[in-house]
């Protein structure tokens, strides 16, 4: 299997992508065509030759991107792409495995879907492959069992077909059963559905090692058939058998692992009628990054007031059972009418990403509005790529919008952020922007800048996998920041 690495949002000249995948123009062209029309690549006009300088191209030349973070497989071609934010280097192999360890865990949201010959969307292979392997790690094989019964076997007594069936003999006065039946469980080997589950999570172990994507995945072989998945029959006669089993099941992984059997068996059916592409990855991996940030974190905008451990004051009080995000304050539309205006009820209004709170060492009270952001920006002289004037605008309004509840609750600090991923290990502030022309200029407690923090994402990453909050040390980096400041 040749292995190709790419980044994503990198422009790619379509001979730069020949050599990255190792064949000839014409196959990765057709490859190309492939992935743009599953979305995961696209083109993009520019000057040919921006990643390539030997290319010889012409000037109106297209280059390519990738949409997409995560994993493709394309016949006997592993493509890589990974996040825009390594741009100095290559990601190394634990930073990949944790890369497809967060995509894994979200497959079901973010995976790429295909189309079918008749233009309805196909299940991903690939997320269906590993949430079979998932469930067989944590529950088994599937299995039926048989309940059988045995003359004077080992188990427990079936003493209703003992009795019925058989003579005792009375002694003092007392009946003594000399022959009885025992009943006993037995996992019915030869079933159906129990050798078809082997065979399909043979094939797609054997694929994915064929394939040399198995230490990536963090996968151990599994090898419990020889049977192939095409001698149980075509895909409308297992497709009858797993949905008749599917009836008859009432415990929750079965199901699931029937329901992810036809799944499969479909992906398979139609991976035979076109290019044989399976992916796992996201063309929205910038979700996950603002996911991330909530729970590393520690998100309070769904939590109760009166559940948020401060003591409530005045008016407060009586919302405790209104949330950080529902005392946002609402646009009021009213529409006119002969004689005044008439209310147009609710609308929506802002939503932050997140709003945590802080105590800072010196017993500060600090509240926190942060907003994840997928960016890379570049500080170079001019600065270029950082948030625009919308995302800056409203971390100065969400601000604003707490301004009575950060004042009642005795804050010491509002620090206002936006949080970008990097590939180092520390944490780094790279810039700061204000807006007082516009906005106002605000008194402490209040903050004229919104911070730009970038964050190590292997650290972030990690803390969402684990669920809990990032490491206290990096968090009081950013409270403690220069201290009050205006």
């Amino acid at each position: 299997m040749r292995r190709a690495y790419v980044r994503e949002l990198k422009p790619y000249s379509l001979s730069g992508l020949t050599r990255e995948f190792k064949m000839d123009a014409s196959r990765a062209r057709a490859i190309v065509g492939e992935l743009m029309m599953r979305g995961i690549m696209r083109c993009r006009p520019g000057e040919a030759g921006d990643d390539d300088p030997d290319a010889e191209t012409a000037a109106s030349d297209e280059l390519y991107q990738f949409v997409f973070v995560g994993i493709a497989l394309v016949g006997d071609l592993v493509v890589i792409a990974y996040p825009k934010y390594f741009r100095d280097r290559r990601p190394d192999e634990a930073e990949l495995q944790q890369m497809l360890r967060v995509l894994r865990r979200d497959s079901a949201r973010t995976s790429v879907a295909g189309l079918s010959e008749d233009g309805e969307l196909v299940d991903d292979m690939l997320p269906v492959m590993l949430a079979l392997l998932e469930l067989y790690a944590e529950y088994g094989v599937y299995s039926n069992f048989v309940e059988g019964r045995k003359m004077n076997g080992a188990g427990s007594i079936d003493w209703g077909r003992t009795i019925g069936r058989h003579l005792p003999i009375i002694n003092n006065d007392r009946p003594i059963y000399v022959e009885y039946e025992t009943r006993r469980t037995l996992r019915d080997e030869s079933d159906f559905i129990t050798r078809l589950h082997r065979a399909v999570l043979t094939e797609c172990s054997r694929e994915l090692a064929g394939a040399g994507v198995s230490e990536l995945l963090l996968l151990d072989e599994v090898w419990l058939s020889d049977e192939s998945v095409d001698d149980f029959g075509d895909a409308g006669t297992l497709e009858w058998r797993l949905s008749r089993e599917r009836d008859t099941q009432f415990v929750d992984w079965k199901a699931a692992v029937l329901c992810l059997l036809e799944r499969y068996l479909l992906c398979r059916e139609s991976a035979a009628e076109r290019e044989d592409i399976r992916t796992l990855g996201s063309t929205c991996f910038f979700q996950l990054w603002e996911d991330a940030c909530k729970v590393a974190f520690g998100d309070e905008l769904g939590v109760r007031l009166g559940e948020l451990g401060l003591e409530l004051c005045g008016v407060w009080v009586g919302r405790r059972s209104e949330t950080l995000l529902g005392i946002i304050p609402r646009p009021k539309w009213e529409r006119c009418r002969e004689y005044g205006y008439a209310g147009c009820g609710d609308v929506a209004t802002l939503i932050p990403d997140t709003v945590t709170f802080a105590a800072a060492d010196g017993g500060e009270n600090v509240f926190c509005i942060y907003d994840a952001k997928y960016y890379v920006p570049s500080i170079s002289g001019k600065m270029k790529a950082q948030p625009g004037l919308e995302s800056v605008t409203k971390q100065f309004l969400y601000q604003s919008a707490y301004k009575d509840f950060i004042l009642a609750h005795g804050f010491s600090r509002v620090v206002n952020a936006f949080l970008v991923p990097s590939d180092g290990d520390g944490l780094r502030k790279i810039a700061r922007v204000s807006f007082t022309n516009v906005m106002g200029e605000v008194e402490p407690p209040f903050s004229n800048y919104v911070d730009m923090w970038a964050l190590p994402a292997r650290e972030v990453f990690d803390a969402y996998l684990r669920g809990e909050r990032i490491d206290g040390g990096t968090m009081r980096a950013i409270w403690e920041s220069e201290g009050p400041r205006n």
